[in-house]
């Protein structure tokens, strides 16, 4: 009969703790295992429950216990073979938030090391990716034994560790002496093109017999980084020698369509695009193009075929159409969209600001402020898409208000810009001045400089303007936008020899800048065209066309049914160009009528023999934009015509005819600045005249009301004197 003491039935209750856990993990029940070990913490467990513990914890990837229960652990437990390869497992699967404890464990552990032990050291280290897991994982890359320093596994971590931590002479010169296989080929590429340096990784492919999927994909990556001519010919080589195994690869082909469009071939990009076995993924890529490249019709077109296809959209796709509706500028378009945003990204703070930003860009300020309102805990970028919205819809003051409301702390260079933008635009120049002023020298960046110079600019304070180029350049390179706006503020006030004195500056400083010099040269010309110098913006012109550089396409969109429709100027590329132009004529032969005349002025070349100034200025892009919307019928109320480029006066004029006799509301978006004619409400039910009319009129009035007229026959008694003259009035 055996005696069983109460140390030993202790002992034996642990060691039945021990292999329940373990018959626990066995089944998959790895909760039930933790908590039946931490049911029994209180007694002495043994080396079966602590590593069966450890286990669960390993297969749950829950650190935070796992580290709990070493520190618990005595000495005796923590240098047991079993429990050190355990604890080596867990911290292998380090996250985020136990990254730098997982470091100290690891310092204050007395661990063997080997093979597994260095390659979950460098693992970590590389997650960290910080001076002290650098350090650390240096240290001990130096110390480790001969034996370890040929293990092709343990290397590659260190060559990772490296790599991660940004130390590329170290990375280099490991790479140098590791023996070669496809996965350390693919490891030192990527961690070029991860270093910014895609030439080197593709220097390195060309050195590689035989290339497989990853290795490629590493390369068109490459390429894609670089997004150069000759990077994207060299890329379209290599994908037109790959094999069908490879074609048929679909993350592979990801990357491929991920170098056109980083190298702006678009038509290639789309091409592959409709081979490839698309997701959300794909089609988030080939819209963020197409919206660089403005064209958000195509966004949106994507947007219906994405619907098709029944892949559903996220926050990223989302965005990406708000920018799409921010470029188009129609309203009806942007509450489209918005009403197909599930409610639970309403409260996402990336849609909330990209609403924000949205209403404002097509003219709803009342609307930004609405979003504007629901954000719980409004952040520096929230606040500048609020400033910023009030800004482009001439609301100056309020974006002033809102400024003023911003915790000194929040204030970055953004919220700046913003706020010193919607004072340019609505002439606040003491406001800005005042803003400016409190802005301490190292925080004025150059957009902070840019921003003041063009609110001087538009009203003319060019010596200001100019004083602010030259403190900025005490200390910094020249700044191109500085000097556009001021060139573009001349232009506005037809100002050819301040135009040409800041262009002359330009070349000085931007030579190698062509298409800087090119948006110069434009304005140069336009501004002498103004003036009255045609000869001289002739002569501009043909400099430009011997250049061979191409100024940008003035585009013009508007939205019929839901639809957008892109114009360019005398374009006949729309199905119903005939009546478009019928229709343009029409209108253009009513205003006529009813007192508009063309602006010559606002031709800036010489007329062909063909060309009157009426087929050259009603051949405009947003005049086809704004006839295509009366041929519909029914006509409609509200008619909005976006331009990436500036309107003409002419333009502009006949549009207040337009609002005038048809009742029209006229929303015109330039650029990315939205504009609502208010004042063209007013003058709806405004009658005019020619000026020659009205004074024929006046003169009329004066003669017949001569004899009454005390100003011409003076006073005949001082009483009738209204402001109490001392003496009579004399005949004038």
């Amino acid at each position: 009969m055996y005696r069983i003491t109460i140390s030993g039935m202790k002992k034996l209750e642990s060691m039945n703790v021990g292999t329940q856990i373990k018959q626990l993990n066995d089944i998959g029940q790895f909760h039930k295992a933790i908590a039946l070990f931490e049911a029994q913490i209180q007694q002495q467990p043994t080396t079966l429950a602590v590593n069966q513990a450890l286990k669960a914890c390993i297969e749950l990837g829950d650190i935070k216990r796992g580290a709990d229960i070493h520190k618990n652990l005595s000495p005796y437990l923590v240098n047991n073979t079993f429990i050190r390869t355990s604890l080596i497992r867990l911290y292998s699967l380090v996250d985020d938030n136990r990254a730098e404890d997982a470091l100290d464990l690891l310092g204050q552990m007395k661990i063997e090391r080997n093979e597994y032990t260095f390659s979950v050291i460098f693992k970590i280290c590389a997650h960290i990716a910080d001076k002290r897991s650098l350090e650390f994982g240096k240290k001990i890359f130096d110390t480790m034994p001969d034996k370890v320093r040929h293990n092709i596994i343990v290397l590659t971590s260190a060559l990772q560790m490296f790599i991660k931590c940004g130390d590329m002479s170290n990375a280099e010169q490991l790479f140098t002496q590791m023996k070669k296989n496809l996965i350390v080929y693919s490891t030192m590429m990527a961690g070029f093109v991860s270093n910014n340096m895609p030439q080197r990784a593709i220097d390195l492919f060309s050195k590689i017999e035989k290339p497989d999927e990853i290795i490629f994909t590493i390369f068109f990556n490459a390429c894609a980084r670089l997004g150069t001519q000759d990077a994207l010919i060299l890329g379209k080589k290599v994908f037109g020698q790959l094999s069908v195994q490879y074609r048929q690869a679909n993350d592979l082909l990801y990357s491929v369509l991920n170098m056109f469009i980083k190298c702006n071939d678009i038509i290639s990009a789309e091409s592959l695009f409709d081979r490839l076995d698309r997701d959300v993924i794909c089609y988030g890529s080939l819209m963020k193009i197409y919206n660089i490249q403005h064209e958000p019709e195509k966004t949106l077109a994507l947007f219906e075929r994405m619907k098709q296809e029944k892949i559903e959209s996220n926050e990223i796709i989302f965005v990406l159409l708000m920018d799409a509706c921010s470029e188009i500028g129609d309203l009806s378009l942007c509450q489209s969209i918005v009403s197909q945003m599930p409610q639970s990204l309403l409260t996402n703070p990336s849609i909330q600001v990209g609403l924000v930003d949205m209403w404002g860009k097509v003219g709803s300020a009342d609307k930004a402020k609405q979003i504007f309102n629901m954000i719980e805990q409004p952040n520096s970028v929230s606040y500048s898409a609020m400033v910023n919205a009030y800004g482009l819809n001439g609301m100056g003051i309020q974006a002033v208000e809102l400024f003023r409301q911003i915790s000194f702390d929040m204030l970055d260079n953004w919220i700046y810009v913003c706020v010193l933008n919607a004072c340019s635009h609505s002439a606040l120049v003491n406001e800005a001045r005042k803003i400016f002023d409190k802005i301490s020298m190292n925080e004025r960046t150059e957009q902070i400089y840019t921003t003041m110079v063009d609110c001087f600019s538009r009203v003319c304070l060019f010596d200001e303007a100019q004083k602010l180029i030259d403190e900025f350049e005490e200390s910094h390179p020249p700044s191109i936008p500085m000097y556009m706006s001021i060139l573009s503020a001349a232009r506005n006030q037809k100002n050819p020899a301040l135009s040409q004195k800041i262009f002359d500056r330009m070349q000085s400083h931007f030579s190698d800048v062509q298409d800087c010099l090119l948006s110069a040269r434009v304005l140069l010309a336009n501004t002498y065209a103004l003036s009255g110098n045609k000869s001289m913006a002739s002569k501009i012109r043909m400099k430009l066309n011997e250049s061979n550089l191409r100024k940008m396409t003035g585009l013009s969109w508007t939205v019929v049914g839901g639809k957008v429709f892109k114009f360019r100027a005398h374009d006949r590329s729309h199905p119903n160009s005939t009546e478009i132009y019928a229709e343009l004529d029409r209108l253009t032969n009513e205003l006529i009528e009813h007192g508009h005349k063309h602006d010559a002025s606002w031709i800036t070349r010489p007329l062909m023999n063909d060309e009157t100034v009426e087929s050259v200025l009603c051949g405009h892009s947003e005049r086809l934009a704004i006839a295509f919307n009366f041929i519909q019928r029914p006509m409609p109320s509200r008619v909005q015509v976006v331009k990436n480029l500036r309107v003409c006066g002419d333009c502009h004029l006949l549009t207040n005819y337009i609002c005038q006799l048809y009742r029209f509301t006229v929303v015109d978006k330039i650029g990315n600045a939205a504009s609502l004619y208010k004042q063209l409400r007013f003058e709806v039910n405004v009658h005019r005249e020619r000026a020659s009319s009205t004074l024929n009129d006046l003169i009329k009035f004066c003669e017949a009301h001569a004899p009454a007229d005390c100003l011409i026959v003076g006073f005949h008694h001082k009483e009738q004197n209204p402001w109490k003259e001392r003496r009579m009035c004399s005949v004038i």
